[in-house]
C-alpha cells in the first residue's frame, strides 16, 4: 500500500531540477502535514474553559470514572507485588526524546520490576517508516528489552494491553494513537508521564485536558510546578520529583568528546540549538533572522568548534514552512562540516557537559543547560505567542538576550573570546536558589514514590 508520502517524494523525484514539480512537492507536503498537526491540535489543545458544558460534564465523569477505576488497579497492583515482578511499560514513539534511561536503569537493576519498551509511532509523523525503525535500533542498541506496539507492515497500532503491563509511563503527549490513548489504556494499567521536555512558558499545554488530566501521576519538573498546576489548572495528580533530564549531571562517567571535530583545548566548544515553532505553539524560532549566520559567527573565529543540535521537529518544519528546500537544507548542514558535526541523537548531556557555550531559542534546554553553569546566548523574536513562567524567567535573567545578529556578535566576541562571562556571578547565584538539581536524582524519586504506592518494601 503506497503511503502518500510515497506518492510525494516520487513527485519530488520526477521533478529532478523541475521548479514546478519540486514546488508542488513541497506545498502538498506542507499541506498534508499542516492538516496532520490540526487534527491533533484539534484533539489534543482543547481547553476546558473552551469546552462546551455538555462535553464538560461528560469529561469530568470520564475523570471521575477513571479516578475509581485507577484506586482498583492500585490495590490490586499492591497485592501482586507480594508474589511477582509488577510489569514497567514506556510507551515511546520518537528516540531523540527518550529521557527516562536512568529511571529504566532503576528498575532493571531491582527485584520488584520488570520494565519494558514499547515502540510505537507518532500519528502525526509523516515519514512513518524511517522514525519508527530509527526508534527500534535507538532501544535494541542499547541492549533495552523492546517490543514493537505498531505493525509496521500492516500499519496497525497494537493493543497495550496484549503486554501485560502493570504500569505505562508515556514518553510524550503528542502523536499517541487513540487505540492506545490513557483514557483506553487506563480500564487495564496505571498511567503515568515524566515530561520529556522542562516547562519554562505559561501554557495550556503543560496540562492538557485529554491527556495530563486523565494520569494516574504526572510527575512535574519542581515543587513550583506543582502549586503551579494545581492553582492554574486544579491539578490533583502531580508529584514534585524534578526532571529526569537533569539526572544525567549525577553521571560520573567521563562524558564522550565525539560530538566534537576538533578536541584541542585551545578550541572553544559552541553549541547552536535552533527551534522549530516558526509559525505554530510558542513562536520561539529565530532560525529564518540567524541561521545563515551563524555559519558567518563560526567563520569569523576560528579558535571555535560547532556542533549544531536542531531540535527533534526543527529539519520537518524547516521545509514544511517553506523557510528551506530540502536540498538546501541538506546543503546548510554540509556547509557545517567545515566547523564542526551536526548531532541529532537524543542524549545530549554530554553534549552540554564538553561544550563552553549554547546559542538556542529553544525552551527546554534553558534549563537543561541551566546546572553547567556556563554562558547561554538566549535568541529572542519580537512575536514570541506565549510569556516564560516565573520559573523560566528565573533562568533566563541569568543569560544573554539576543535579538540581532549584531548583538550576538558583540556579545560573543566578549563573553566567548574576550572570556568576560560578565554574567557568571549571576547565574551562580541563582543556581543556589532554584536547586535544579539536588541531593537526589529525579529517577529515585519517581522509583521509590511506586514503590511507596505499591506498598514494596
Amino acid at each position: 500500500m503506497r503511503t502518500v508520502d510515497d506518492i510525494l517524494k516520487n513527485v519530488e523525484k520526477a521533478g529532478g531540477h523541475d521548479n514546478f514539480l519540486q514546488k508542488l512537492y513541497r506545498n502538498t507536503r506542507r499541506l498534508f502535514i499542516q492538516r496532520r498537526e490540526k487534527a491533533e491540535e484539534a484533539r489534543m489543545f482543547e481547553k476546558i474553559n473552551h469546552i462546551p458544558w455538555i462535553k464538560r460534564l461528560r469529561l469530568s465523569k470520564v475523570k471521575k470514572n477513571i479516578g475509581n477505576i485507577y484506586k482498583q488497579h492500585l490495590q490490586n497492583l499492591q497485592r501482586a507485588a507480594k508474589y511477582r515482578k509488577i510489569r514497567i511499560a514506556f510507551l515511546v514513539n520518537e528516540a531523540s526524546k527518550w529521557h527516562a534511561g536512568s529511571l529504566y536503569d532503576l528498575f532493571e537493576n531491582s527485584n520488584h520490576f520488570e520494565p519494558l519498551i514499547l515502540v510505537t509511532k507518532r500519528i502525526t509523523c509523516f515519514d512513518t517508516s524511517e522514525e519508527f525503525n530509527a526508534t527500534l535500533s535507538f532501544f535494541k542498541n542499547a541492549g533495552m528489552r523492546v517490543e514493537c506496539a505498531y505493525d509496521a507492515v500492516k500499519h496497525k497500532y497494537l493493543d497495550l494491553k496484549d503486554f501485560s503491563p502493570d504500569i505505562i509511563f508515556y514518553e510524550q503527549p503528542w502523536g499517541v494513537e487513540r487505540l492506545q490513548s490513557i483514557s483506553r489504556v487506563a480500564t487495564f494499567v496505571l498511567t503515568c508521564y515524566t515530561p520529556y521536555c522542562f516547562h519554562m512558558m505559561c501554557s495550556e499545554y503543560d496540562y492538557l485536558e485529554l491527556f495530563h488530566r486523565f494520569l494516574w501521576k504526572y510527575f512535574v519538573e519542581s515543587p513550583w510546578h506543582l502549586e503551579s498546576y494545581k492553582n492554574r489548572f486544579k491539578a490533583d495528580n502531580c508529584v514534585s520529583s524534578g526532571s529526569l533530564h537533569l539526572d544525567k549531571y549525577f553521571s560520573k562517567k567521563m562524558p564522550h568528546m565525539d560530538f566534537w571535530k576538533d578536541v584541542s583545548p585551545a578550541k572553544k566548544r559552541i553549541i547552536y540549538a535552533p527551534h522549530f515553532t516558526f509559525t505554530t505553539q510558542h513562536r520561539v524560532a529565530t532560525f529564518p533572522q540567524n541561521g545563515r549566520f551563524m555559519l558567518n559567527l563560526a567563520d569569523m573565529y576560528p579558535q571555535t568548534t560547532w556542533a549544531i543540535k536542531p531540535h527533534p521537529g526543527f529539519d520537518q518544519h524547516v521545509v514544511a514552512d517553506g523557510i528551506m528546500t530540502q536540498q538546501e537544507l541538506d546543503e546548510y548542514y554540509a556547509a557545517w562540516e567545515k566547523y564542526g558535526t551536526v548531532v541529532k541523537e537524543g542524549d545530549y548531556f554530554d553534549l552540554f557537559k564538553t561544550s563552553d557555550c549554547l546559542i538556542t531559542d529553544c525552551i527546554s534546554f534553558l534549563a537543561d543547560y541551566f546546572p553547567s553553569g556556563k554562558p547561554v546566548f538566549h535568541l529572542r523574536r519580537n512575536d514570541q505567542s506565549k510569556e516564560f513562567n516565573d520559573f523560566g524567567k528565573d533562568i533566563i535573567g541569568t543569560y544573554y538576550q539576543i535579538h540581532s545578529n549584531a548583538e550576538l556578535e558583540k556579545l560573543f566576541s566578549r563573553v566567548m573570546i574576550d572570556e568576560d562571562d560578565f554574567m557568571a556571578p549571576i547565574r551562580l547565584e541563582r543556581m543556589g536558589k532554584l536547586q535544579l538539581v539536588s541531593n537526589e536524582t529525579a529517577s529515585k524519586c519517581v522509583f521509590d514514590y511506586l514503590r511507596k504506592e505499591l506498598k514494596i518494601p
